[in-house]
């Protein structure tokens, strides 16, 4: 008997995917590092940006911070779903177009409130960038080796803090600010090319089916999502993931700059030492959890940070201050692929890029009141109200998890 196309097509994919992982795994890292390069740069940028416009730096991370997140968090709604029907991969080469363009247009822009405005186009960008790169691994590599996929592309996030954010920085020091956004939306043209020639196309069954059914289905797909207490938990925990440590990231380089007064040399440094922690992590994150558990590995990281953001803000400058930051990127790096591993066999491969623009969703509205929150706290009271904020929302981000099961099997959740 022939099989079904659906089940010929998984076929086909789960064959195909040795041959092919590196090279997906590659464009999809780049991505990553695109995404993530232009939101984390501005942590060092913050104090330029702000001195150039006049304002203080709380204000003017609630201004783009929030803009940025929330544009992502419209991305991640709509085009999730619709990726579930048309593929990730065309979606992937608009948003490289959208994400250079706008990082490109930043190089001449001299008000404030326009920039928040193009952050908006920017947000979109990487928003749909990263709602299609997770979708796109989970669909493509089979839950036992899917931890380690999705660590070394979530390592481009890491990779970012690390590297993208020392090119900006420096780059920053040389030209101005503005000569990094430029930068990497001249790179953005480069992945644009890579998932045009190399990145394998995507096809998805509901391609053929009626408009009113793929309308149907879509509902019932989002109901799904909150028909089991795993389901809400995984999105739940989204949002304070991303709302405990981009909030606490976002004003780091400002506290780094002005309360610790580190020069742009012991900057790099930092991030170097944060990079190696990063790169560990990553390493070891995937066959780790892929062996010991998800879940397990997801919640011990997560109370590990909470317990640095905490801790970071009361240090002044020495050698606890940077084993704290190596440890806090090594409890991040461990608890990214395994968690997004962990939420994808939640829910059937069909419904996957709508858990994913749920879950990114989430993530980019706690993005927005924590670089909101944390910017009233920053300007108000100093970092330590930040760090403290930031820790108690990773702490409910732990509990999240532990409301999330293990999968018992590689079979999708029903």
């Amino acid at each position: 008997m022939t099989a079904p196309k659906t089940k010929q097509a998984d076929a086909t994919e789960s064959a195909s995917a040795p041959a092919r992982a590196g090279i997906v795994i590659a464009i999809l890292f780049l991505i990553f590092f695109l995404g993530s390069s232009d939101n984390q740069m501005i942590s060092p940028l913050l104090p330029l940006i702000a001195g150039e416009f006049g304002l203080k730096k709380g204000e003017v991370g609630q201004m783009i911070g929030p803009a940025y997140a929330l544009a992502a968090a419209t991305a991640a709604l709509v085009i999730g779903p619709i990726s579930d029907r048309f593929g990730r991969r065309r979606f992937l080469l608009y948003a490289s177009i959208l994400f250079g363009a706008s990082l490109a247009a930043i190089g001449f822009i001299a008000d404030v409130r326009v920039l928040a405005g193009v952050r908006v186009l920017t947000g979109f960008a990487a928003g749909t960038f990263s709602t299609c790169s997770i979708a796109y691994v989970a669909d493509y590599f089979p839950y036992k080796r899917r931890g380690v996929a999705m660590s070394i592309v979530q390592g481009g996030y890491f990779g970012a803090l690390v590297v993208g954010v020392q090119i900006a920085n420096n780059l920053a020091q040389w030209r101005g600010w503005r000569i990094s956004f430029v930068f990497f939306g001249l790179l953005s043209i480069v992945a644009f090319f890579l998932v045009l020639a190399l990145l394998p196309e995507d096809k998805h069954h509901l391609t053929s089916l009626h408009v009113s059914t793929v309308v149907s289905r879509r509902f019932d797909k989002v109901r799904m999502l909150f028909d089991n207490r795993e389901r809400i938990a995984a999105i739940a925990a989204a949002f304070c993931v991303s709302g405990g440590f981009v909030g606490f990231f976002f004003y780091l380089g400002s506290w780094l700059k002005e309360s610790l007064e580190f020069t742009t040399r012991e900057f790099d440094v930092v991030f170097a030492l944060i990079g190696v922690a990063l790169l560990i992590g990553v390493v070891v994150a995937g066959p780790v959890s892929d062996k010991l558990g998800k879940r397990g590995v997801s919640i011990l990281s997560t109370i590990l940070l909470a317990a640095m953001l905490l801790l970071i803000p009361t240090l002044g400058r020495g050698i606890v201050l940077y084993i704290s930051l190596m440890a806090a990127a090594l409890a991040f790096a461990f608890r990214q692929g395994p968690l997004q591993a962990l939420a994808t066999e939640l829910v059937p491969r069909r419904s996957r890029g709508t858990l994913v623009a749920a879950r990114n969703t989430a993530s980019q509205i706690g993005i927005a009141i924590a670089t909101l929150a944390c910017g009233k706290l920053y300007d108000l009271t100093g970092y330590r109200a930040v760090g403290l904020f930031s820790g108690i929302v990773t702490l409910a981000a732990a509990v999240c998890i532990s409301i999330m099961k293990e999968p018992v099997s590689d079979e999708p959740a029903a």
